[in-house]
């Protein structure tokens, strides 16, 4: 096992790889005092594994933790600390593992074991990533899920609010790259900068964490020297709403036109796009994609008025009247509907709370053909 350390205290350094040495045999160390010179061979060497001291004076661990996720990923993180309160939040970013100082060597033997356990998992997880990666989706109508091929769709166990929030934002922005200054203010508009870099960490890491334990080909790099972030979707892995909004313009475009796919698509919309979340940032996206499905439900709606499939029209447009209560004209449709279809009594109910709908929202009475309508339909029945 390869490992590299990172301590720009020397005597720590040097205790450090004396007792690695001792505890495992086997295990090739290389040492470092400064961090940039660590790193740079941490590229070319590809370590298992990389203990890297906290509080440095070039970069600290926790930056330095993050340019290795991007540049060597496979390496696990051994956060080194001196001080209870740093080794807390290393904890908090889900490394392998944190040491205190000063060392003992049964502590380093736990930490081996645990690089050990690591790079058994992971040469099992190589054999069958590939195809694990194969054909994934994320789904974002309604609410954030990951479903990986064959399997059902399944919400991400997040650990924090944050990363749920930056995962969504960065997936919204798929293929943009975002300042680190506008994450920070998005997440930690009042924390101050030191703390908000941190919480940035913290967040990004948990973020990856997450798309590894649902196998998911997707990567949150680091873009314009280090100072923004952007997430790539691999090949095997299409985002629902992207599939969605394809599907409907070929549907439409085609001659003849794909009416039955284009109502199966309708159908999938179960809800807005990351209705669940309500990110404000998200709206107008939201409302871009409610829109999209209210022109397409009124296109297809005509088409199955046209066609006298009556069950299914005033399904639709109960769905697009719950979508925009006060249109009239589709007011009219449902009550017309209800009507042919012989549910009386759901006229009468229909337009009550048409009534009331009116009068509590907007201080207004039913608009006057309407009136007229359920007038000349009370005379008949």
């Amino acid at each position: 096992m390869r490992v590299l350390l990172i301590d720009d205290e020397r005597l720590a350094l040097l205790q450090l790889e004396k007792m690695l040495r001792i505890s495992d045999s086997e295990i090739e160390v290389m040492s470092f005092q400064h961090a940039v010179d660590g790193l740079s061979k941490a590229k070319e060497w590809r370590p298992d594994a990389v203990f890297l001291d906290i509080q440095m004076p070039e970069i600290s661990g926790l930056e330095a933790a993050e340019w290795l996720h991007e540049h060597c990923p496979d390496s696990a993180i051994v956060f080194v600390t001196a001080h209870d309160e740093y080794a807390v939040k290393a904890f908090e970013l889900n490394a392998i593992d944190y040491l205190l100082k000063p060392f003992t060597a049964e502590r380093i033997r736990m930490t081996i074991e645990r690089l050990h356990v690591r790079r058994s998992i992971a040469s099992v997880m190589a054999g069958t990533v590939e195809s694990l990666q194969q054909q994934s989706v994320i789904h974002c109508f309604k609410t954030i899920r990951m479903q990986s091929p064959g399997g059902i769709p399944e919400i991400p166990k997040w650990r924090t609010a944050k990363a749920q929030e930056l995962f969504a934002y960065l997936l919204h922005h798929r293929g943009i790259a975002i300042h680190k200054s506008t994450i920070m203010e998005l997440l930690s508009p009042e924390v101050d900068k030191k703390r908000a870099m941190t919480q940035l960490y913290t967040a990004i890491y948990h973020i990856r964490q997450c798309l590894l334990a649902m196998k998911m080909d997707v990567r949150i790099v680091n873009a314009s020297i280090q100072e923004s972030y952007m997430l790539e979707i691999g090949e095997g892995v299409t985002v629902d709403v992207e599939d969605w909004e394809k599907g409907l313009l070929e549907a439409k475009e085609r001659e003849p036109l794909q009416y039955d796919k284009l109502g199966q698509l309708l159908n999938e919309y179960e809800a807005d796009y990351l209705h669940d979340h309500d990110y404000v940032w998200a709206e107008n996206e939201r409302e871009r994609f409610r829109q999209l499905w209210l022109h397409h439900a009124r296109f297809f709606g005509q088409h199955l008025l046209k066609e006298k499939r009556l069950e299914e029209a005033l399904l639709l447009y109960e769905r697009i009247q719950a979508k925009e209560p006060f249109h009239e004209d589709e007011m009219l449709i449902v009550l017309v509907l209800l009507d042919k279809l012989g549910h009386y009594d759901k006229v009468v109910l229909y337009y009550d709370q048409i009534k009331a709908s009116f009068w509590e929202e907007l201080a207004l009475s039913v608009p006057e053909h309407i009136q007229k309508w359920f007038k000349s339909w009370k005379q008949k029945h």
